[in-house]
Protein backbone atom coordinates (compact mmCIF):
# COMPACT_ATOMS: atom_id res chain seq x y z
CA UNK A 1 0.00 0.00 0.00
CA UNK A 2 2.70 2.54 0.53
CA UNK A 3 4.67 1.74 -2.84
CA UNK A 4 1.42 2.32 -4.42
CA UNK A 5 0.29 5.82 -2.43
CA UNK A 6 3.33 7.16 -2.02
CA UNK A 7 5.47 9.16 -4.77
CA UNK A 8 8.40 7.35 -5.73
CA UNK A 9 10.73 10.40 -4.82
CA UNK A 10 8.94 10.65 -1.15
CA UNK A 11 9.36 6.38 -0.36
CA UNK A 12 12.98 6.65 1.16
CA UNK A 13 11.79 8.97 3.63
CA UNK A 14 8.24 7.11 4.48
CA UNK A 15 10.54 3.95 4.91
CA UNK A 16 12.88 5.85 7.40
CA UNK A 17 10.08 7.30 9.30
CA UNK A 18 8.62 3.39 9.53
CA UNK A 19 11.83 1.82 10.19
CA UNK A 20 12.18 4.22 13.06
CA UNK A 21 8.89 4.07 14.67
CA UNK A 22 9.20 0.30 14.39
CA UNK A 23 12.62 0.10 15.79
CA UNK A 24 11.77 2.06 18.79
CA UNK A 25 9.27 0.19 19.44
CA UNK A 26 11.04 -2.64 19.41
CA UNK A 27 13.84 -1.17 21.71
CA UNK A 28 11.40 -0.14 24.28
CA UNK A 29 9.58 -3.81 24.66
CA UNK A 30 12.95 -5.47 25.02
CA UNK A 31 13.85 -3.13 28.05
CA UNK A 32 10.77 -2.65 29.51
CA UNK A 33 9.98 -6.57 29.04
CA UNK A 34 12.90 -7.77 31.58
CA UNK A 35 12.04 -5.65 33.88
CA UNK A 36 8.75 -6.52 34.18
CA UNK A 37 9.43 -10.44 34.44
CA UNK A 38 12.10 -10.06 36.87
CA UNK A 39 10.29 -7.75 39.55
CA UNK A 40 6.74 -8.20 38.82
CA UNK A 41 5.35 -11.00 37.14
CA UNK A 42 8.06 -13.88 38.36
CA UNK A 43 7.46 -13.05 41.81
CA UNK A 44 3.55 -13.96 41.49
CA UNK A 45 4.84 -17.49 40.79
CA UNK A 46 7.02 -17.71 43.40
CA UNK A 47 5.61 -20.30 46.24
CA UNK A 48 2.56 -18.67 48.05
CA UNK A 49 1.74 -16.22 45.80
CA UNK A 50 -1.57 -14.70 43.64
CA UNK A 51 -0.86 -16.97 40.09
CA UNK A 52 0.43 -20.27 41.98
CA UNK A 53 -2.99 -21.58 42.27
CA UNK A 54 -5.25 -20.35 38.60
CA UNK A 55 -2.89 -19.23 36.22
CA UNK A 56 0.19 -21.17 37.89
CA UNK A 57 -1.62 -24.44 37.34
CA UNK A 58 -2.04 -23.73 33.51
CA UNK A 59 1.39 -22.41 32.98
CA UNK A 60 3.61 -23.63 35.73
CA UNK A 61 5.25 -22.36 38.79
CA UNK A 62 8.46 -20.94 39.47
CA UNK A 63 11.61 -19.35 37.63
CA UNK A 64 11.20 -18.08 33.81
CA UNK A 65 7.28 -18.46 34.32
CA UNK A 66 7.09 -14.27 34.54
CA UNK A 67 7.91 -14.05 31.05
CA UNK A 68 5.79 -16.91 30.13
CA UNK A 69 2.92 -15.06 31.08
CA UNK A 70 4.47 -11.72 29.04
CA UNK A 71 4.33 -13.43 26.10
CA UNK A 72 1.22 -15.22 26.43
CA UNK A 73 -0.41 -11.84 27.02
CA UNK A 74 1.66 -10.19 24.45
CA UNK A 75 0.18 -13.04 21.86
CA UNK A 76 -3.45 -12.54 23.13
CA UNK A 77 -2.83 -8.52 22.84
CA UNK A 78 -1.83 -9.12 19.01
CA UNK A 79 -4.93 -11.66 18.62
CA UNK A 80 -7.14 -8.54 19.57
CA UNK A 81 -5.64 -6.17 17.77
CA UNK A 82 -5.34 -7.98 14.47
CA UNK A 83 -8.72 -9.00 14.95
CA UNK A 84 -10.24 -5.47 15.59
CA UNK A 85 -7.94 -4.34 12.60
CA UNK A 86 -9.81 -7.23 10.18
CA UNK A 87 -12.96 -5.45 11.47
CA UNK A 88 -12.47 -1.96 10.48
CA UNK A 89 -13.66 -0.79 7.21
CA UNK A 90 -11.25 2.23 6.87
CA UNK A 91 -8.43 -0.20 7.36
CA UNK A 92 -10.02 -2.41 4.66
CA UNK A 93 -10.72 0.22 2.20
CA UNK A 94 -6.70 1.16 1.77
CA UNK A 95 -6.25 -2.28 -0.40
CA UNK A 96 -8.68 -0.27 -2.63
CA UNK A 97 -7.26 3.04 -3.30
Amino acid sequence: MIRKNIENCKQGRVWSIISNVTYLGSIMAFAVAGILADKIFNPLFEPERLFVENIGAIIGVGNGRGIALIFIISGAIIVAISFFIRQDKKIKGLEDI
